[in-house]
């Protein structure tokens, strides 16, 4: 799948890059092997807060409000609809004005949003606030995805990665363990606003950080790419000239470009498994509380505490998942993820147990596999395109992921709505699971312990 994309692509190695590359790989210093990934995991933890909050909330909501089926599943949706526009549109705006300066005003705008949901009146003004907000939750995500991956050691990249991601969607474990203490003893609003805490943490990523250097050399902007080594505790060389004119900032990078012949079949393959991937696992993410009260009539608080169960050993789930990704490849634990979430969620439309402990177990998996599947296929995108446009192919990714994002709760609001068996819910969801099992295995290559600028 990868060979020599273009002039600027995989095919031809930008040298002032593999010089920076090499520096990276070189540095031991806690600024680049730990502060980096652990700062902005910490973060986009918030990230992960704000993004499912909804789904913890919702069960008060229907009460408060009045919701049916239906209009929860379109306020559900309407953060993954922000979330749709801003991957995309922010993922440029990364691989023109830089990874840093895009990230910061995501953040910022995604952490004010945070407190606005949290004094929403009503259902039409949530609906507005949240879909503003994912603006900033989707472009946020491949822009800090990109910047850690391009700081990241070639030989430990999956760890590497591991660490951020593990910190970052641990916000979806954080969420589920606080709103079974949150929300009785404090109220639902008090669940959104917490997920304001990232203003705080902003200051120390402009003061500690510098522009990914891999980008500043790119574009040809050595002496900058210079000092954002010295900043992380590197030194870079004389670097051969050529490889680019220096320019303040980066070309124009239409999301087009990822269509481009070269380009072409490796996008199709990522983007479909993007789309089966987190149709399933955000659909068992967002509707699971929901579920458990409505379809098997179970307590409000028993339904929080079920749902938060998978989240927690999701954190278990990512360190080990990491570990492998660098010994055995992205591709071996892509696949055992989405094989067990295939077999769980068939296997539920067979078969109700009686008995709750084994219907929780089965969930937890299918959500578990579906979440380590939707965990690789991050740093694989990150490395299955050149730095020129790996932002904007994260974003386009992401955005489909949230396009899918969109039409899971509407789809399984309907399908409550209507009265129709839970069934057709988990068997379109193990279907899908299959799918991406087969993508994995038959239209995809290994990319561990490869260098970024090699592929």
């Amino acid at each position: 799948m990868h060979g020599s994309d273009s002039a600027t692509g995989p095919g031809k190695i930008n040298l002032a890059e593999a010089a920076v590359g090499e520096v990276l790989d070189s540095l031991g210093t806690f600024r680049v092997r730990w502060w980096a990934p652990v700062l902005l995991g910490t973060i986009m933890l918030f990230d992960s807060w704000d993004s499912i909050a909804i789904a913890y909330v919702m069960p008060s909501l229907v009460k408060e409000w009045g919701l049916g089926p239906a209009t929860s599943g379109t306020l559900i949706s309407s953060g993954y609809i922000g979330q749709f526009l801003g991957a995309m549109l922010l993922g440029s705006l990364a691989e023109r004005f830089g990874r840093l300066p895009v990230f910061t005003v995501s953040v910022g705008i995604m952490g004010a949003l945070a407190l606005a949901c949290a004094f929403a009146p009503n259902y039409e003004i949530l609906f507005a606030i949240r879909l503003v907000q994912g603006l900033a939750i989707g472009g946020a995500i491949p822009v800090a995805i990109s910047y850690v991956n391009e700081l990241a050691p070639t030989q430990t990249r999956g760890r590497y990665f591991a660490i951020y991601q593990w910190l970052s969607m641990a916000g979806y474990a954080v969420a589920s363990l606080a709103s079974t203490v949150v929300i009785p003893e404090l109220g639902w609003r008090w669940l959104f606003g917490l997920g304001a805490m990232p203003l705080v943490l902003m200051p120390l990523v402009l003061l500690t950080l510098p522009e990914s250097p891999r980008w500043l050399a790119r574009i040809g902007r050595i002496d900058a790419a210079r000092a954002a080594l010295a900043k992380l505790g590197g030194t870079l060389g004389v670097v051969p000239a050529g490889d680019a004119a220096p320019t303040e900032i980066g070309p124009k990078i239409r999301p087009t470009e990822l269509f481009a012949p070269a380009l072409r079949r490796r996008t199709l393959v990522i983007i479909s498994i993007w789309f089966l991937t987190y149709f399933a696992n955000f659909g068992l993410t967002t509707w699971i509380p929901t579920i458990y009260t409505k379809v098997f009539n179970v307590p409000v608080a028993d339904a929080l505490l079920y749902a938060a169960l998978p989240a927690v050993l999701f954190l278990v789930a990512i360190p080990v998942a990491g570990l492998f990704m660098d010994s055995k490849g992205r591709r071996p634990v892509a696949i055992i993820g989405a094989a067990a979430a295939g077999v769980a969620l068939i296997t539920l439309t067979q078969y109700k147990p009686s008995e709750i402990g084994l219907l929780v177990a089965l969930i937890a998996t299918g959500q578990v596999g579906s979440s380590v599947a939707a965990f690789v296929i991050w740093p694989y995108t990150a490395e299955s395109y050149p730095t020129h446009v790996r932002a904007i192919g994260l974003g386009v990714c992401s955005s489909v992921a949230r396009g899918a994002s969109m039409l899971t709760p509407v789809f399984v609001g309907v399908i409550l709505q209507m009265g129709a068996s839970i069934d057709l819910v988990f068997g379109v969801f193990g279907i899908f699971a299959f799918a991406v099992v087969l993508l994995w295995r038959f239209a995809t290559v290994e990319t561990a312990r490869i260098r970024l600028e090699t592929l």
